[in-house]
């Protein structure tokens, strides 16, 4: 009699146990659940950052143009929000110098117009973001030399000494076309126009006005009548190895072009007129790219319908 009266006490502690681990168990596994949930959420709430250079002007129109059309592209490939943190830049911080921090993992992305070497070293978004301006290039003059420029053939052009920034690409296409190149560092390129140190400095029809606008120097202005041509893309540059940023970006880009939500935001950026504007009326000098590759020529056929031509 004892010892049934023993087997069903432990009988019923057994239960009782199994029923406590069970639960335990239980609400083990909807807790997890439930955290993992909250933890899903604020993953999706918290918005991804890249690293972009800091602007080298206060208020320049281009760079603002392009951080835009970043997020357009991050947005349109993401349901997150894409927040955009600036690192900061050197002043006369050149072209080569921001390339370089993609490589060394100090910047996410930036923009540049395109060149082989650049190609080679680095992972190229190929999407003509700026439309194909930055190859159209008016002259900025003393304004005592607004004559000499009128009806200065491209022969007369080459033996006048033009500015270019240190590291641009510009650079070596105008010498390959013939012309006299000084490189400068970027503090010194406006300088030395207003000196009448050099003869002429080409600048495109998407930054120009801008920088006169920032400037206000009376000792600069835009040459009448003429301007240079070069096919010259500006794309995105990320390091080799994000493809999976590369892509989506490109991917952005694609879709924000086929919705029409990256005409609309170009079309409300102030240079959209102007550039083209600025260039009517106006001898076109075609110029040839020697830096360009095969993947960027066959980029420039792809979106032909989206580049601007005059």
């Amino acid at each position: 009699m004892i010892k049934s009266h023993i087997l069903s006490r432990l009988r019923v502690l057994n239960l009782k146990r199994f029923i406590g681990s069970y639960i335990r168990s239980l609400l083990a596994l909807v807790m997890g659940g439930y955290l993992a949930a909250v933890s899903a959420n604020e993953q999706q709430a918290k918005p991804e950052t890249l690293r972009i250079p800091a602007q080298v002007t206060k208020d320049n129109q281009t760079y603002a143009y392009y951080v835009e059309v970043l997020k357009l592209a991050l947005e349109t490939t993401s349901d997150r929000d894409s927040a955009i943190r600036v690192i900061p830049d050197p002043l006369n911080a050149n072209q080569n110098r921001l390339l370089r921090q993609i490589k060394v993992g100090s910047t996410d992305v930036t923009w540049a117009v395109t060149t082989e070497k650049r190609e080679r070293e680095y992972l190229a978004v190929y999407f003509p973001v700026a439309r194909g301006l930055f190859g159209y290039r008016v002259f900025l003059i003393h304004p005592d030399n607004r004559a000499l420029f009128v009806n200065k053939s491209p022969k007369a052009l080459k033996q006048d000494l033009s500015v270019q920034g240190m590291g641009w690409p510009d650079s070596e296409i105008m010498r390959f076309n013939g012309y006299r190149v000084e490189e400068v560092p970027t503090t010194m390129m406006f300088k030395l126009i207003e000196s009448k140190m050099a003869d002429f400095f080409p600048r495109s029809v998407i930054e120009v006005e801008n920088e006169l606008s920032n400037l206000s120097s009376n000792q600069l202005a835009v040459a009448p009548s003429i301007a240079f041509y070069y096919p010259s893309p500006s794309y995105f540059f990320v390091n080799k190895q994000n493809k999976k940023l590369a892509q989506r970006i490109k991917q952005g880009l694609d879709k924000a072009l086929t919705n029409g939500k990256l005409l609309r935001l170009y079309a409300q950026q102030p240079f959209a007129k102007s550039a083209n504007t600025m260039l009517l009326n106006r001898r076109i000098i075609a110029l040839k790219n020697p830096l360009l590759t095969l993947q960027s020529r066959q980029t420039l056929k792809r979106y032909n319908a989206f580049l601007l031509k005059q």
